[in-house]
């Protein structure tokens, strides 16, 4: 087919899309499926390059501010405006933060709207202190939430509950990686190669260490994690990623002389991140349990690191028991108190025969748990409208 005559579909984050992985797997299988993709995210400064093709772009939004009630305002009327110039075939609205947007514009311009929550968006850890601010958020998804609208989550038990609080059907589309090559047969890279790579990384890394990769943010046990280096975890935790606690936690980390226990490296391209997570004893997968919305979820990061053979300390929340009970990828744990953390790990650390069969479970486990499998339904929905929309075309 003629790729001028494929649909377009405009996709929505307010975030810098390089670190989302969950959307850059939208986009490859929107073009899998015979779809051109133009995705607007807000530059929020990372001197990272987009390189778009002539099947995918990439736009950048700049706003100021970068955050609160003023940065939403003006972003859904800047994307707004911006959308009705794209002339698209369909819309993808990410979470409730883009969806007032891309609402009028669907009705506007008589297309097609999808939405993807990526979480229950009022009962994020970062509302729970402010009950305006939430009732103003659930107005906006009883104002532009409704008509026909095909919707996805990310996991059956928050499927199951904004299907009965916003009165929409969600399809369950877990965020799983792709399968890495050879997994099946516990392949890793040479250890004098991975070690150097490593440097490269987190120079003066030596020897096995504990995980956190993902946003660092409130309500991730960051906090509980740095407690848990100071009373004395049996490798040293290097934290991947960044976030708004970025900064308080390398004032944390030196003020109390953790240099050497903690390490932060801070955004890492997805190569990088895997090198990291392939070669770690240990991920941390840690949610505070004020946090409805944390108490359903179900985390990248259980995912990656199943996919990169690697066992994980994850809570006992529901969507976790569920997947442990069809793969036992690692440790239920309660809460975050820094000393539970401590006896954990060192009782892991402890057991080498127990951790060898995590590590089996993880490559077995890898085979099923991926985005070849899980992206079935989202492939059949994309060919069926492709299909609709062509044959319209050509009526």
């Amino acid at each position: 087919m003629d790729q001028a005559m494929n649909p377009i579909m405009v996709i929505a984050t307010t975030n810098d899309q390089w670190q989302d992985q969950r959307m850059r797997r939208w986009c490859r299988t929107l073009v899998e499926c015979g779809w051109n993709v133009h995705w607007l995210g807000v530059n929020r400064g990372r001197d990272v390059p987009l390189a778009n093709t002539d099947r995918v772009v990439y736009e950048r939004l700049k706003i100021m501010p970068g955050s609160g009630p003023l940065f939403y305002t003006i972003f859904n009327c800047r994307l707004l405006l911006r959308a009705l110039t794209l002339q698209p075939h369909a819309f993808l609205s990410v979470d409730v933060d883009t969806l007032p947007a891309f609402r009028l514009a669907s009705i506007l311009l008589r297309k097609s709207l999808w939405f993807d929550a990526h979480e229950w968006f009022t009962e994020v850890p970062e509302l729970l202190n402010r009950p305006v601010t939430r009732k103003i958020w659930r107005f906006m998804i009883h104002l532009f939430l409704r008509g026909k609208i095909q919707c996805f989550t990310v996991g059956p038990e928050l499927a199951s509950i904004l299907t009965k609080t916003w009165r929409k059907p969600f399809e369950v589309l877990r965020n799983m990686p792709n399968l890495q090559v050879n997994s099946a047969e516990h392949t890793q890279p040479e250890a004098c190669d991975a070690n150097k790579a490593l440097q490269l990384i987190i120079p003066g890394l030596q020897g096995p260490y504990l995980l956190y990769q993902g946003a660092v943010n409130m309500g991730r046990g960051l906090e509980s994690l740095l407690e848990a280096a100071a009373l004395g975890l049996p490798h040293p935790l290097v934290i991947a990623g960044s976030g708004d606690l970025e900064e308080p936690l390398q004032v944390w980390i030196k003020d109390r002389k953790l240099e050497k226990k903690v390490r932060l490296t801070g955004p890492l391209d997805s190569a990088k991140l895997l090198l990291l997570t392939k070669n770690a004893f240990l991920g941390f997968n840690l949610l505070e349990t004020r946090s409805q919305s944390y108490y359903y979820s179900l985390a990248n990061k259980f995912f990656d690191y199943v996919q990169a053979g690697l066992p994980q300390v994850c809570m006992d929340y529901p969507e976790y028991r569920h997947h442990m009970a069809l793969h036992r990828v690692g440790w239920l744990i309660q809460n975050t108190e820094p000393s539970s953390i401590v006896q954990c790990c060192w009782r892991i650390a402890e057991d080498p025969e127990g951790y060898r069969i995590m590590r089996e479970n993880c490559h077995r486990a890898a085979v099923d748990w991926n985005w070849e499998h899980e992206s079935a339904v989202l492939k059949f929905k994309l060919m069926e409208w492709r299909d609709l929309l062509q044959q319209i075309k050509m009526a």
